[in-house]
Parts: C-alpha cells; sequence; structure tokens
C-alpha cells in the first residue's frame, strides 16, 4: 500500500556511509555467512535466492564484490528467476534481514535499537516498492510502500522487547521457500549464548539511555 511521509517523521537512509546506511543491503559492513558460504552483502544474499535452480548464476553472482555491479550483470539472467519469486520476495527479505542480525548480532542489533522508534525509510530515486520516492514538487515529502524499511522496524520492535528477543536469535528458514545455494538448503545459524548477554546488555543500556535523553527533553519542554 502506498503512503506518504515527511522525512523529518522518519529514519531515512540512501548511502552506505550514512549514520544508518548499514541499513541498505548494499552495505559491505555487514556480511552474511551460512553453511560455509560467505556474500559480502545482503545484497548478494537476496540476489542469489533469484537463483536457486540455477547454482552457476550463483556462483557468478558471488564472483562480483561490488554489490552495485553485481545488481546490474545479474539482470542479463532474468529470464533464469525462479518462478515463485514475486510471490515469495517479500518473505526471502525478512529471511535476509534476519540472517543479518543472527550474523551481526551485537553491532547491527544496535543499529536497529539506536534507531529510536520513527519508521525507517530507505529513501530512493525510483524505487517506491522498498523505499520511499521523494515527491518531485515537494522533496521532503516521501512516498512509497517502503517494504525492506517496514521489515527493519518489526526487528526493531522485536529486539527493542526484551521478552521477542529470544524469537531472532535462531536462524531457520522454512524449507518450503527453498533458501538454497548451491543446490543445497541453508539452515542452522544462531547467536552464540555469550554474544547474546553482549547484546543484551548493550541494547538494554541504549534503551536506557534513550529514555533518560527523551525524559529530560520533556522536563525541559
Amino acid at each position: 500500500m502506498t503512503k506518504t511521509i515527511q522525512i523529518n517523521e522518519c529514519v531515512a537512509f540512501s548511502k552506505t556511509k550514512e549514520a544508518f546506511g548499514g541499513f541498505s543491503n548494499m552495505s559491505m559492513e555487514y556480511p552474511l555467512e551460512v553453511n560455509g558460504v560467505v556474500f559480502p552483502s545482503s545484497e548478494h544474499f537476496y540476489q542469489c535466492m533469484k537463483y536457486v535452480d540455477h547454482p552457476e548464476v550463483q556462483r557468478e553472482i558471488l564472483g562480483e564484490r561490488n554489490p552495485l555491479l553485481m545488481k546490474n550483470k545479474q539482470k542479463k539472467h532474468r529470464g533464469l528467476i525462479r518462478k515463485d519469486w514475486e510471490k515469495l520476495k517479500v518473505i526471502i527479505m525478512e529471511v535476509t534481514v534476519h540472517l543479518k542480525l543472527v550474523t551481526h548480532w551485537v553491532k547491527f542489533g544496535n543499529l536497529l535499537v539506536e534507531s529510536g522508534i520513527k519508521e525507517i525509510v530507505e529513501i530512493s530515486k525510483k524505487d517506491s516498492f522498498w523505499g520511499m520516492v521523494p515527491q518531485v514538487s515537494n522533496p521532503s515529502v516521501l512516498v512509497g510502500e517502503n517494504k525492506l524499511g517496514m521489515i527493519l522496524s518489526r526487528f526493531r520492535e522485536l529486539i527493542r522487547t526484551e521478552g521477542t528477543r529470544e524469537e531472532l536469535v535462531n536462524w531457520n528458514p522454512d524449507s518450503k521457500f527453498r533458501v538454497m545455494f548451491n543446490g543445497e538448503l541453508l539452515v542452522g545459524v544462531n547467536v552464540p549464548d555469550k554474544v547474546q548477554e553482549v547484546g543484551n546488555r548493550s541494547f538494554d543500556y541504549l534503551l536506557r539511555r534513550s529514555a533518560a535523553t527523551r525524559h529530560e527533553y520533556a522536563l525541559a519542554a
């Protein structure tokens, strides 16, 4: 569903080097590793899932480390994209973001918590499905479906709530979605106990700090 939002009412990002640029699938600060396979970025993982029936294309995707160049190069294989992709692409993006969080529990989890409570939005020049596009007549107004931002915001809410964090620490996608690489299902990634503990302490600290800051501003007002 298309909606509009003022840019000052959201946590916006568009480039990987910005404060919240780590939310971008193009960021290479968060490589993913599963079943011994290293994906240089979330975008590499997501694009690979389009071609689960063509391992040779998946290997070609991993052969180009630059996420933007990789994305552009794989367009020549569009005719080989799995037939159920349109039905599954949002689910696969959720799987991708979840793997990113499990792989970088403290670093990416902190980034989510630090983004506060405003809606997360990726500003795009033309993609109004995953992100939102500035209006031509008023660039401070963003228009789009913001599917990626909604996924990020949902994971943020789960990690901000102590009682629901345990839902996130294990990554094991349903086999019916065929999350595969080189002909094999990708399964079984979890956050080690010690890393969970470090993350929980860090998240709770950030939440207490942000709550105190909001309280101080309220008093000042």
